[in-house]
Order: C-alpha cells, then structure tokens, then sequence
C-alpha cells in the first residue's frame, strides 16, 4: 500500500506545474552553456552579467509589449535572446517567430546555436521534438519556432504568433521584397494575441535613420545601467568621456595605462572594481510618460562587458580613430551608438577648405607612389592624378581633360612629377581606365599597356569587396588574359567622403594649392541616400552636375588598393622616378575578389 501511495505521489509530483520564475531565475537554474558556446563552460551566472537580468525579465512583465535593445558586441546579447527562447519552450510554450537579416545567417544561428542548446540543456528533454525539427522550424510540446528571414515576405507573412523576436535588425533591408518594412510585417503576426504579445528588437546600431536607433528613440521609457562609484558610491552609467588615457601614445602603452574616472569624486575606477558595481547596479529610466507604458529600451556600451578592459576599448580607440572606416565600427560595435553621417551630403566650400600649401603638378614629401583615374567619354577624357603616402595619407596632384589615347599615355606614362624638394622624382605607378564608353577601345588600349592600365568599371550589384577581377578572355598557354577590375563604388565613395571630415594631416584626403571650385564641384555632386531595399547610394544631387572628375576619384583609389598602399609604411624611398611594379608578371597583381 505504501509503495502505491508513494508511485501515486511521484506520479502527482511530475504532473504539477513548474513553478513561476522569470527568465533570469530560469537562466540560473537551468541554462548549461557548453565549451562550444563559451571558453567558461558551466551553469548560466546572472552575477557575471548582471545587466542582462533586467532585459531578460522584461519578457515577464505584465503590459510591456516591445523590448529594445540598443548593443554593442560582446556584452552577451545573443545569450539573452537565447534564454528568452528556452524560457518560452521549458516555462511557457507557445509560437515564436525569429527573424534574423538573412538566410545564411538563419541557418547559422539554428544549427549552430540555438539546436545545440536544446540537445545540451536537460531542462528541454521530452519538450523540444529533435526529429520534427529542421533549420527554419524547430518544435517542441505546446509550440513552434519559426525562423524567417527579412528578406523573405512569406516568411513573414505565413504565421500568427504572441512572441516574435527580431535580431540585428539594423541589417533588414527597408522593405521585405515588395512588401512593406520586415519590422511592420513582423508586428502584423502578433494582432490577433492582445494582451499577450511580446516583440523583441535588438541590433548593435549603424545610423540615426536605422531601424534600432528609431525604435530606441521612440521608445515609451528608456533606461539605463548605473553602478555606485567602489569610493564614493555615487550612482552612474558607464560613459565613453570618462575613460581616461594618453592619446598620444600607441595602442599597446594605452591598452595598460587607461583608468574610469569617477564623474563624481574624480578618482581611479579600476578594471578590478568593475564586477563588485555591476552586481549592485540597477537599470533607471531617463525619462516619464503618463499612461500605460507599452514600449521599454534599454542601451549599453562595451565598457559593461565582463570581456573588455578600459585598456583594451581605448586601445581599440586608438587604431580606429584616423582611419573613418574603423571610427565608424568602433562608434556602432564598442559605442553601441549610431554613427552620425556628416558626409552624407558634402558641399564645395567644405572640399576647398582640405588645400594644402603644395602646387598642382608637384608630389608632398610624405608621398610613396602616384595612381591615376579615367574617365571616358564619347569625344574626350577626364583625367587625375593622386599621391599615396603612409596612413592612407592623400592628396590630389593634378587632373584635366584630353582628347586622344595618345595624351593619356603621355600624362600617365611618359610624364615625370617632381618631388616638393626639387630633387625626388615620381610617375604614375599605374592608372584604371573606366570602361563605360568605347568599351573595346579602352580593352586594347589596355591589352597594349598591361601592367599599368587598367580596365574598371563600377559594380550594378551590391558587393562585399572593394574590387574583384573578372577576366576579359579566357586563359590561354603563354598569354595573361586581360583582366576587368569591378569596383564598389558606393564604398569607395563613402571613404573619400569620411576622410575629408579628418583633419589636414595623416589620414586626411586632400587638395593641392591649385585646385579650384569646378574640381570642388565635381568632387560634390553626387550625395548619398538609402534606397528603398534600405542600401545606401550615391546618386547625383542633379542631372546638370558634371561627376567625372569624383569617378576619377574612385579609380584612382582603386588603384592604390591594388598596391596594397593600406599596408605601407613610413619609409625613406631613393630619388629615381617610381616605376610602378618591379614585377609586372601576372603573379605579381593582387588576386581577384580580395576583400580589403
């Protein structure tokens, strides 16, 4: 009798409901991160990031609809949309829709990610329906989740769902296909749960018009982390002005020589304190609406991460802040902030202020090697010449107009360009020819000068690499084929355009004394705008503008890419004239489809 009453208990015991929790009580109880996932396997630990609880419990609270959360990397977002994702199936099943920017990142994600937790975590044994289940449908007891991708309207639009979660979303294009923005379709599937629903939106920031960013701004209460200062206890969040180092010395001296200066006593906050302030920090709102609160976000920067010293996020400071590409990453990835374009729109006056003291026609002593661009038209040619030097240091040495083959040649190949100290002595190491008119014209041109002129032309689809190589001909014993070189214009656009917001000096893009407003005007012509696939352009500001001179610009950069001139270094070079490659044999180009 007692053995029945005790089997009858049991019985009872596994039928009883689990108890209630929120996500990060879930998280600490039953999340096992393997050493696939983390280089410190072992149970999930609130205490190590402690201000992911507050995101995490979000999911619990009563009336919030939409959760936002603006991230840097390597703070642990993934993570916690992973918990979030294992609470719903163990504590509360139901539909979830993911939606992730892509379909190779989709089924990264699934496979790699979110199937190996199922299979790991015991908590999920008997729930999760392994052999059911594939990449873009994962099913469980009580419940689904579907993955979609951003790009794909019918994956957004074949599901009702409470929760749908939607990750880096800052990589959604503007519109899914020809249907209406990802973010608006998502939040479609969730109409017919009132009351329940949940939206998720995380992504680490890329510009004030991106998707994150507008939802963070819009959001009804706002929070951020603050922690006690370990001397005074005074209340702050950890802010980027208040990393305190030397800007003047190299990355590896900051990386060991960087403090938190405490903005209300003003002494040293130390890596050390770090872990202690975070357990006793507490996400606070910036602001206050009346009624009901529908809609929180929260921000952070990587001076939270666990993972990140102060040394080690001014260091990163320090490599990226002469270089606008890297600026920018460090803006969205470190920051957690967007990225404001100052050079989305440039004007003349604004370029003409980049002149430098040297004449047109004359090399700056800083200079390595000379590239040239042109451009082609139907009766004649626009022509430009730049100088390269280290730090992707540059500066323009003269452009024009030609109207025959014959002056091309004579200005990139049989001019000489003399040194600003009357003694050194510099041709063009080699020149890319646009290919957009008299296109068999510009092959054979080429096919003759090989090794120094090169065909180009701007990519008509969206492309990952500054430049990749396709060739002309095929392959044949003895013969280097002629190779076409596709350039990404957009980017290029969008790096000249950044270093003309640096100062005049290392890194900057600069003008010689001579140049004059119609350069300034050509350079100025086109702006840069987000299409409706949410990809950014540059498109002329008008049809009356003249652009050769800025495509030029593009050509010529591609060039020096070519050389490699983002490797080169500060050296003393000899004062014969630069003859381009040593070595003009095939294996001495770089590969095709390098990426930079």
């Amino acid at each position: 009798m007692a053995d029945l009453e005790n089997a009858i208990k049991r019985a009872f015991e596994h039928l009883k409901p689990d108890e209630p929790m929120t996500v990060s009580e879930w998280a600490g109880k039953f999340r096992y991160m393997s050493s696939e996932e983390t280089s410190r396997p072992g149970p999930w630990r609130n205490e190590i990031v402690p201000y992911l609880v507050g995101i995490m419990d979000a999911f619990n609270q009563e009336g919030i609809e939409k959760i936002i959360f603006l991230k840097p990397t390597q703070v642990g977002g993934t993570e916690c949309g992973i918990n979030i994702l294992g609470y719903t199936i163990h504590q509360q099943p139901s539909r979830i829709i993911y939606v992730l920017p892509d379909e190779d990142t989709l089924k990264e994600f699934s496979a790699d990610r979110l199937q190996k937790v199922l299979r790991s975590n015991e908590c999920f044994e008997g729930k999760y329906h392994d052999g059911d289940s594939k990449n873009n449908m994962l099913r469980f007891a009580g419940g689904f989740c579907k993955f979609g991708s951003a790009r794909s309207p019918m994956d957004l639009a074949s599901w009702s769902s409470p929760v749908v979660i939607m990750d880096e979303i800052d990589k959604y294009p503007k519109l899914a296909g020809k249907e209406a923005s990802p973010l608006k379709l998502a939040e479609e599937r969730t109409k017919n749960w009132p009351g329940r629903r949940k939206l998720m939106f995380w992504s680490t920031p890329t510009l004030k018009t991106g998707h994150i960013w507008v939802l963070y701004e819009s959001a009804d209460v706002r929070y951020e982390f603050q922690m006690p200062c370990p001397y005074c206890g005074g209340m702050q969040a950890f802010k980027w002005e208040q990393v305190k180092f030397d800007s003047t010395q190299p990355a590896s001296f900051v990386e060991v020589n960087t403090y938190y200066e405490c903005c209300h006593c003003h002494k040293d906050i130390l890596d050390v304190h770090k872990a202690d302030m975070m357990k006793q920090g507490e996400w606070v709102p910036l602001n206050e609406v009346e009624g009901k609160v529908r809609s929180i976000a929260f921000a952070l920067n990587s001076l939270y991460s666990p993972w990140v010293t102060f040394g080690q996020m001014a260091a990163e400071f320090i490599r990226s802040k002469d270089n606008p590409i890297m600026l920018q990453n460090f803006v969205n990835s470190w920051l957690g902030e967007p990225w404001e374009n100052k050079s989305a729109v440039m004007e003349a006056d604004i370029v003409l202020k980049h002149k430098t003291d040297c004449p047109a026609f004359v090399v700056p002593e800083w200079a390595q090697l000379l590239t040239g661009g042109v451009d082609v038209q139907k009766g004649y040619f626009y022509w430009k010449i730049h100088a390269w030097g280290p730090g992707m240091t540059s500066q323009v040495v003269g452009y024009g107009k030609a109207l025959t083959w014959q002056d091309i040649e004579n200005i990139m190949e049989g001019t000489i360009y003399p040194g600003i100290d009357g003694q050194t002595q510099y041709q063009v190491c080699l020149y890319g020819i646009d290919t957009g008119f008299r296109t068999e014209e510009v092959y054979d041109y080429c096919w003759k000068h090989q090794g120094r002129a090169f065909p180009v032309k701007g990519s008509s689809n969206p492309m990952a690499a500054y430049l990749r190589a396709t060739n002309i001909e095929p392959r044949s014993p003895g013969k280097t084929p002629l190779q076409l070189w596709i350039v990404n214009t957009d980017m290029y656009k969008n790096e000249i355009s950044q270093r003309l917001e640096l100062p005049l000096g290392r890194g900057s893009w600069m003008l010689n004394a001579d140049c004059d407003r119609e350069f300034a005007e050509q350079i100025t012509s086109e702006h840069r705008i987000t299409d409706d696939k949410g990809r950014e352009k540059w498109v002329k500001k008008t049809s009356a503008k003249q652009n050769h001179l800025w495509d030029c610009s593009v050509y010529d950069f591609a060039m020096a890419d070519l050389v490699n001139v983002r490797a080169m270094q500060d050296t003393i070079i000899d004062n014969r004239p630069y003859q381009g490659y040593e070595d003009e044999s095939e294996d001495a180009l770089p590969e095709a489809g390098f990426t930079l």
